[in-house]
């Protein structure tokens, strides 16, 4: 079975955004803070992210363009799992001479921040052999009420080898997302169904409890079954 190179030269960032104005900056400015920090111990790495503007009608876009080294994609799919797929496509078109296992995609999503060792975690789950790093996620000062911070909190586990799957926080190498298909078209979930697929075929995931990355804790989500939901829901198993 092959695993990931523990060459990689590439680290490609995939953001899916809809509607993100007002977010779409602090996640953007952690992706280039992760960037910087990794550049202190790997210079020789190339980092590249790309923006998925999936229906966008505010001011997501410009916004995002001020940015460098961020690229932009428009789609009108209304699918976080096809928009993370067309973001994975873009980094085909960077391949060129390395092979897909020289290339590690980490996903995040608009509404997030990731951590300033974000990219170097990332970097040390390729080189340590794992074809996926699988992370976890923090909400954060959004959430409506302390009982449901409390009651997320008691069912989280942040130690290796957790349970929880997030596209807010996950890599992989490319040839392994190769390997079982990539990213379905559905509205949610995609990552459980990447992972899950991937775990089937045999592949070797690093459940990662450090460096959370803090997620919107906002109850009025984009997308239906989402981590807004959930924290709906644990707000109702209060009574």
């Amino acid at each position: 079975m092959r695993r990931s190179s523990p060459d990689v030269r590439l680290l490609h960032v995939v953001v899916p955004a809809r509607d993100e104005e007002a977010l779409i900056e602090r996640c953007l400015q952690s992706v280039q803070s992760s960037r910087l920090h990794l550049r202190a111990t790997a210079a020789e790495i190339a980092v590249r992210t790309t923006v998925v503007l999936d229906s966008c009608t505010d001011r997501t876009a410009s916004i995002a363009a001020r940015f460098r080294e961020v690229d932009l994609v428009e789609v009108r799919c209304a699918s976080v799992g096809a928009a993370r797929r067309k973001g994975v496509e873009q980094a085909l078109h960077r391949l060129s001479p390395l092979d897909a296992g020289q290339v590690w995609v980490a996903c995040t999503d608009a509404d997030s921040e990731v951590p300033p060792g974000w990219l170097a975690g990332q970097l040390r789950a390729a080189r340590d052999g794992y074809d996926a790093r699988v992370g976890t996620v923090i909400p954060d000062g959004d959430v409506s009420s302390p009982s449901v911070y409390q009651r997320w909190r008691a069912r989280s586990d942040f130690s290796d080898g957790h349970a929880h799957v997030h596209g807010a926080n996950l890599g992989f190498s490319l040839s392994a997302y190769q390997r079982v298909g990539g990213f379905t078209d559905v509205v949610c979930h995609e990552d459980v169904v990447l992972v899950h697929a991937m775990r089937t075929a045999g592949l070797r995931l690093f459940a990662g409890g450090d460096d959370p990355v803090v997620t919107s804790g906002r109850r009025s989500g984009r997308l239906r079954g989402g981590f807004a939901d959930y924290l709906d829901r644990l707000e109702a198993s209060a009574g």
